[in-house]
């Protein structure tokens, strides 16, 4: 039978970061579950929900002479126990991929939630910074609410009580609050909150985000500056780089099929 839509189907699925549904396609039409491509893809779809440890349980199970001969899955196997500990560089990283991930899907209210949580964490990860000029694990108990707020005297609201701080210091610290506390962002943030992510009902559209900040691309390059204020080394997008090698081992497969 002629499967020429389905391998199709698949092909545009993945790039557009849809692994669900890639998997569904290739397990309950193609039946192609027993191959490493099956195993890769549904690894991406644990790891783009932040189920890390799924993700590298999967990934175990790849031949090494299939990991070896791509690149980009090689890079994305040896990132997985890095973004399990909590890692922050990998983490913001992979935040940021999510960030592009939400907008070639068009899922709009899922950015500006990921924005949300991204802000939160750069927030909490600059005043560690400047106040410790020590690195924790994002998973480490200080990044909790009560912990944080106890550990660095907040009492007038977590929001409130980080900018203080960073404001204090001046240079780079102030410029990173100008960018995650301007209005623009809080704009931003105020949408965030009137939709189904948060405490509304709501939901956002690109003419809603492009009304306030002019386009997609200046949140990302901003939120590049706040990455290059903190010294976290931004990499290329890992989903683009693993989707041509699974284009390729597919295209391979679909030979076959």
């Amino acid at each position: 039978m002629d499967q020429s839509y389905e391998l199709y189907a698949v092909y545009r699925l993945i790039q557009r970061y849809d692994y669900d549904g890639a998997t569904e396609i290739l397990e309950n039409i193609l039946h192609l579950q027993n191959t490493s491509f099956y195993t890769l893809v549904l690894s991406c779809q644990r790891a783009v929900n932040f189920n890390f440890l799924e993700a590298k349980k999967l990934t175990d199970l790849i031949p090494q002479s299939v990991s070896s001969a791509y690149p980009s899955i090689h890079t994305y196997i040896q990132e997985l126990p890095l973004l399990i500990k909590g890692d922050p560089h990998p983490i913001f990283n992979e935040l940021m991929d999510q960030l592009v991930i939400q907008l070639e899907r068009e899922a709009y209210t899922d950015f500006l939630g990921r924005i949300f949580q991204l802000r939160e964490l750069l927030y909490k990860y600059a005043v560690i910074e400047f106040k410790l000029r020590q690195e924790y694990s994002l998973r480490d108990r200080i990044y909790q609410k009560k912990a944080f707020e106890h550990q660095f005297k907040i009492y007038r609201g977590l929001l409130n009580g980080i900018k203080e701080i960073l404001i204090q210091g001046g240079g780079r610290w102030k410029k990173i609050v100008d960018v995650l506390s301007g209005k623009k962002m809080g704009d931003l943030m105020d949408i965030r909150h009137r939709t189904i992510v948060a405490h509304g009902i709501e939901t956002a559209t690109l003419n809603d985000i492009e009304r306030i900040y002019g386009s997609t691309e200046e949140i990302l390059e901003d939120l590049a500056r706040v990455f290059q204020w903190l010294n976290i080394p931004m990499r290329n997008h890992k989903y683009k780089a693993i989707n041509l090698d699974l284009e390729k081992m597919f295209t391979s497969l679909a030979k076959d099929t």
